[in-house]
Parts: C-alpha cells; sequence; structure tokens
C-alpha cells in the first residue's frame, strides 16, 4: 500500500520558487501555479533572515540541492517471538550488544 504522506507528496510535487519558474516555458504550468497559489513556495534572501553577510556564500547566488538520496531499509533476517520474558529479554540483550 502507498505510504500515508502519498497524497502530500503528489499535491507539491510541481511547487516551486519564482525564480525556478522563470525559465518555464509551458503555458500548462502557468496556470497551474495561478489556480493554486499552494504550490508557489516562498523565496527567502540574506536580507529577509537578517544574516551576517560575512558568513553566507557568493552575493546572490541560490542554494540548490544537489541530490537527494533515499534511504530503503531491507531486513536481513526476522525472528518471531512468542512473547515470553525470556525471549525478549535475549533479544534485548543481541541488539545492545549488536549496537554498541
Amino acid at each position: 500500500c502507498r505510504p500515508r504522506n502519498a497524497k502530500l507528496i503528489q499535491r507539491y510535487k510541481y511547487a516551486k520558487t519564482i525564480s525556478e519558474r522563470q525559465n518555464q516555458d509551458n503555458d500548462y504550468f502557468s496556470n497551474l501555479y495561478e489556480n493554486r497559489p499552494y504550490l508557489n513556495l516562498t523565496e527567502w534572501s540574506v536580507s529577509d533572515v537578517d544574516a551576517d553577510l560575512d558568513q553566507v556564500g557568493l552575493a546572490g547566488s541560490p542554494t540548490k540541492v544537489k541530490q537527494i538520496e533515499n534511504v530503503v531499509f531491507q531486513a536481513k533476517e526476522s525472528k518471531k517471538l512468542s512473547g515470553n520474558d525470556t525471549e525478549i529479554d535475549e533479544l534485548m540483550k543481541e541488539l545492545i550488544v549488536n549496537h554498541t
């Protein structure tokens, strides 16, 4: 089944800032941003956040996310416990040994 937040992910899929939209020529997307104002992301500058100019990057250069990696956890093994205290105690000890 799909994750619970899949609808939110799809809802904001085309959300962009004004500077990102300047390169788009498609009329469909321009109508999309007019009809759905929640897709218009607010772009903040150094003056908006009162940042120290000596501690920010190149003047006027926007910071862009280069790459996002999705991490998928895969279980290599599984255990079935009956629920008695000794099995749970052994599992806790094993987890402590493996992760310290």
